[in-house]
Formats: C-alpha cells, structure tokens, sequence
C-alpha cells in the first residue's frame, strides 16, 4: 500500500499543472528542460490513464524556477507536513515583477483546489475549514506582498 493518497497524489498533479502554467506553458516550458510538451503535459494530467506519471525532480525544479515561484516543491513540503521560507540571505526584489504574480496565482490556485475538494461531499469538516484558513492566509500575504511594492512606487 502506498504511503500518499490518491488525493495527495492529484495535488501534487495540480502543483506541477499551475506550475507548468506559470513558465510559459507546456509548449514554451519544453525549451527550457529536457521533457518535450507531450510528456509535460501528460505530468499535470489526473486521468486514470496519467496517475502513475509523474515529473522528475530536476524538471520539476526547473519548472518553479521558470514560474518563478516554487509551486511543485511547496506543495511536495505540504504533503510532508512542513512549510517553505523564503532564505533570509536572498534580498526579496523591490519593484513587482512576474515572480510576484506566480506566486498569486499559485495561492489563488491552491485555495481554489481546496475549496473544491472540500465541497465535493457537500460540507466542509473541521480539517478542510483549518486547510482553507492556512490558505488563505498564504493568499492574504501574498496580496500583501504585492501591495508593498505598489505602495513603493513599483
């Protein structure tokens, strides 16, 4: 028996879909790593016939650096219980840029999913209300993110 659920399973197929979205798509993504569109494509898919397909490791990093944000390796710490922190070291860039707008799509994506899911058996039990605060707290500092560097003059 498998240790991830099928449910965890097809987050992490949504993770790798926004994230591939996020670098241009499928078509543009395919110029940047070693996998050609098709296959790429197939990795985001949660039919029954692309569930045991998944990205490898390096395509999925490239895959966050080309979104500019680390949707794939987010949601891979999620699964495992544990959250990812910016590097102090790293100076955060001043203006917007598209990185910031990845990485809100990504949390309007996650909350979207989760939202969904929760509603899929018609209530939303304790562990799917706690899920969604999380999330939106996630979404909340990321507008807050943006809204600092509008403030600035970005």
């Amino acid at each position: 028996m498998r240790v991830i659920s099928e449910r965890d399973l097809k987050k992490l197929k949504a993770a790798t879909r926004l994230s591939v979205d996020g670098a241009g798509g499928s078509e543009e993504f395919q110029k940047a790593t070693r996998v050609r569109q098709g296959q790429l494509s197939k990795y985001g898919l949660a039919g029954d016939e692309h569930m045991e397909t998944f990205v490898p490791i390096d395509v999925a990093v490239e895959a966050d650096l080309e979104a500019g944000s680390p949707i794939i390796t987010e949601m891979m710490a999620k699964l495992q219980g544990y959250r990812l922190v910016r590097d102090e070291a790293e100076e955060p860039e001043a203006g917007l840029t598209h990185r910031d707008i990845s990485a809100l799509n990504a949390e309007v994506g996650d909350v979207s999913r989760l939202a969904i899911e929760a509603l899929d058996d018609g209530k939303i039990d304790a562990r799917e209300k706690r899920d969604l605060m999380r999330e939106l707290a996630d979404l909340k500092a990321q507008i807050a993110v943006i809204e600092g560097k509008l403030g600035d003059g970005a």
